[in-house]
């Protein structure tokens, strides 16, 4: 061969091959080596009917590319020199095999053709291969394939072919199709002639192109949708962030503008002009050689990966998916990070999830007129995971109670009930009002989340709901409290109970009603406080005593308490500012011990359902009991726990059921300025005193009280602790002795045994402990009787722990 010089190339064992090797080797060589293809085992019509892939995998027998590579990867921006023109010619006219190879012919340049595997008389395909004169740079490539292809024939050729990086496959074909090879040993094509055919070259306006190449491109991008449109990170990015914006923001200096607004040049390389912008900024294509993105269409997300990242793809396997490339992952993260697109993330998510629970969100400057507090950009305070998505973390979740439209201020924490409140209509409640939290609600807030944000996990969105209940705590009655008209310096609080329930005008009455009153608000007030009384109004049905402790109580009234042991009974309190038990005659007198320890408990320890840990409870409510009865205290030993009240001792002068609903401001606020002034929680005094013979007079007597004092106080003769059972029991049957006995003297000592025993005739050996108790009980509340120190020797009844006479 006369022309001949050595070139190099660079091949690879098949398109998808992660190493390409560069090789040096004549041009008369490698003409030499594409003069025999391979030969597969299927005829040509069998192959046309294969699948593509199937196609693609046949005639894949490895290839090369006519130049070399920075390194041993294909990859677009890293050629560093072309050797080789190389031309896909897929396009030729039916039959027109000949005049192909007339028109190459006549351009009096070194050359070699030869057909595709597909190729075939009717739809001819060849492959062109021209030596260069020198190694051309990857920018002097393109405008110099381009040229020549317009002088055979640009319409005959692929659109991509012209890409400095283009693989060209070994020759290969069927077992029956034919095999078109051809070359003329004449000059090598001048690089520089060629490119002299340009007023400028560099400018790639100049540049001839495929006559359908802008139509394909807009294909692609018709077949690549709308970039917009798309879902997850990758639709944001492209909503935020067109083809212009994305250059400006994340690649400035690495376009340039030119003369025509949609055309831009690379900065890294020698040509002008060959970024083409399409739809309006939505995607780019670049037809620089050496632009990393260039001979793809980019949308604005693809733009700037290719640009940032692309070179994390090295290792990447031919044909990797780009959502699987390290450069997506890397992309995708860069986006996440970026305030505006995560912000229109969950926007978009909101305003989606608003719209399926059918609740709208609100007007901007409608909800910033009503919340001076709006931070329109709190979801970029959001953190989002690499592609977008909202990690599913407590803060996460806390920021989004606290600045959703649709949530922000609708969850408050009543510290007085400990209860939470939802205050107005949620996506998952509409109901335009304030109401306890529910188990429903529980649900509603994760479904809530999981379709707004994405967000799941029970422990963490409950973690984010107590934290966010917490800031928005209050105290309703301390707010009511508070917010009271002044007291108007009426007296009003020490008569509640004269006015409205008719009882008796005494000092004694006038303290428990200010008393306990008061109580209410210290408990309110400072939750806990000491106070282990309760007042207990007695009187006929109908009077009003409930109505009465009702209406004061306001909201916070409750008469349901029905157990007094047990978490229940905490549980059952919450909430209440005055509690009512009612009808205390009911009661037993176990019963009313359980009471007794009841109302002596400052606070309350349990563990509330659901809770991980028992918590302590100070006491905020203050008890009031009711009665239908006069007796009703059924031990003595608990009566200064209780203070009763007797009503209907007179006609009211008030009416609790038409009256007093004006005046309970007046008395909470004046109850309000006793306890700001240190009113004390219990009586003292004639008070105290009085309390004392009321407690005594509504205790429920015993019927053998009355026996047990007649026996005692009758005279017994003087050696009388020398006589034994039986004598006592002679002397007792005797009508009670003799009434002219002159040695008979006052009892000074007694046991509950010898009262068992003489009094009621019952056997030592059938005394239980209970008669004991009875025995002694009534005893204890003898006048002039008190309990002996130590214990006694009594005839007949051995030691025992008696009573003496004060």
């Amino acid at each position: 061969m006369q022309y001949d010089r050595k070139i190099v190339i660079t091949t690879g064992v098949s398109r998808k091959a992660s190493t390409w090797k560069a090789q040096a080797l004549l041009w008369s060589e490698l003409v030499t080596k594409l003069a025999s293809p391979v030969r597969g085992t299927e005829t040509l019509k069998h192959y046309l009917q294969l699948p593509k892939a199937k196609q693609d995998e046949l005639k894949d027998v490895g290839g090369f590319v006519g130049g070399t590579f920075n390194g041993e990867k294909r990859k677009a921006d890293k050629v560093t020199g072309r050797d080789l023109i190389t031309l896909d010619m897929d396009s030729i006219p039916a039959e027109q095999t000949n005049t192909v190879l007339q028109r190459i012919s006549s351009l009096n340049c070194g050359y070699c053709v030869y057909s595709t595997r597909k190729h075939e008389p009717a739809r001819p395909r060849l492959r062109g291969v021209f030596p260069l004169d020198r190694s051309c740079t990857p920018d002097e490539y393109e405008p110099i394939a381009r040229k020549l292809a317009e002088l055979i024939g640009i319409d005959l050729c692929d659109p991509t072919t012209f890409q400095a990086s283009r693989l060209m496959y070994w020759p290969s074909a069927s077992s029956d199709s034919q095999y078109v090879y051809a070359w003329e040993d004449k000059p090598f094509l001048s690089v520089d002639g060629m490119l002299a055919l340009y007023g400028d070259w560099h400018d790639i306006a100049q540049w001839p192109d495929v006559p359908n190449a802008p139509q394909l491109r807009k294909k692609l991008a018709a077949k690549q949708g709308d970039p917009t449109e798309k879902a997850g990170i990758v639709g944001a990015f492209c909503r935020i962030y067109d083809i212009y914006a994305a250059m400006d923001k994340f690649l400035p200096g690495v376009y340039t503008e030119t003369a025509q607004s949609d055309r831009y040049t690379y900065a890294g390389g020698s040509t002008t002009g060959g970024a083409v912008i399409y739809d309006d900024g939505k995607f780019l294509y670049s037809n620089h050689a050496t632009d990393p993105a260039g001979g793809k269409l980019c949308n604005a997300f693809d733009l700037v990966r290719l640009h940032k990242f692309s070179d994390t793809d090295a290792e990447a396997k031919e044909g990797t998916p780009t959502v699987k490339l390290p450069s997506y992952a890397a992309m995708c993260e860069l986006a996440a990070s970026d305030n505006a697109v995560t912000t229109l993330l969950t926007k978009e998510r909101r305003g989606k999830a608003a719209a399926e629970f059918s609740m709208p969100l609100p007007e901007t400057a409608a909800q910033t007129a009503a919340d001076t507090n709006v931070d329109d950009n709190w979801e970029s305070k959001l953190v989002v995971t690499s592609t977008g998505l909202l990690q599913k973390t407590i803060d996460n979740v806390l920021i989004i109670l606290e600045n959703d439209p649709l949530l922000k201020n609708k969850f408050a924490f009543d510290d007085f009930s400990n209860r939470v409140l939802i205050k107005d209509a949620v996506p998952w409640d509409l109901r335009q009002k304030q109401r306890d939290w529910s188990d429903n609600d529980d649900a509603g807030i994760r479904h809530y989340l999981e379709r707004a944000y994405g967000i799941t996990g029970i422990n963490k969105i409950t973690d984010a709901c107590t934290l966010c209940f917490r800031r928005h705590s209050f105290n309703a009655v301390q707010d009511w409290l508070r917010s009271l008209p002044p007291w108007d310096s009426i007296p009003r609080l020490d008569t509640i109970f004269i006015d409205y329930l008719g009882a008796a005008d005494t000092p004694y009455t006038r303290a428990v009603a200010r008393k306990s009153f008061t109580a209410a608000v210290a408990r309110a007030m400072i939750p806990g406080v000491k106070y282990d009384t309760m007042p207990i109004l007695s009187g006929p049905q109908g009077i009003g005593k409930s109505t009465l402790l009702k209406i004061m109580a306001g909201n916070w009234f409750n008469d349901s308490l029905d157990s007094f042991d047990g978490k229940e009974a905490c549980e059952m309190i919450q909430g209440s500012w005055i509690i009512e038990l009612g009808e205390l005659n009911g009661l037993s007198k176990s019963e009313s011990g359980q009471v007794k320890q009841f109302l002596s408990k400052a606070d309350d320890i349990y563990r509330e359902p659901y809770g991980r840990r028992t918590g302590r409870y100070p006491r905020r409510c203050v008890f009031f009991g009711t009665s239908n009865e006069k007796e009703y205290l059924k031990d003595s030993t608990g009566g200064r726990r209780f203070w009763p009240i007797d009503c209907m001792a007179k006609a009211p002068t008030k009416s609790v059921f038409t009256e007093l609903e004006l005046e309970a401001p007046q008395i909470w606020a004046e109850a309000y300025v006793r306890w700001q002034v240190g009113e004390k929680l219990y009586l003292e005094g004639a008070a105290a005193a009085a309390a004392l013979v009321e407690q005594e007079s509504h205790r429920e007597a015993n019927a053998k009280e009355g026996i047990v004092r007649e026996f005692i106080e009758r005279k017994i003769p003087a050696d009388w602790s020398k006589r034994s059972i039986s004598e006592r029991k002679v002397y007792w049957s005797n009508e009670f002795g003799r009434k002219d006995d002159k040695n008979l003297i006052e009892r000074t000592r007694v046991c509950a045994l010898e009262i068992w025993v003489e009094c009621f005739g019952g056997d030592v050996k059938y005394m239980k402990k209970s008669d004991a108790r009875e025995l002694n009980d009534i005893l204890s509340r003898m006048e002039g009787w008190k309990r002996a120190e130590k214990t006694q020797w009594f005839s007949g009844y051995g030691a025992q722990r008696g009573y003496e006479k004060a």
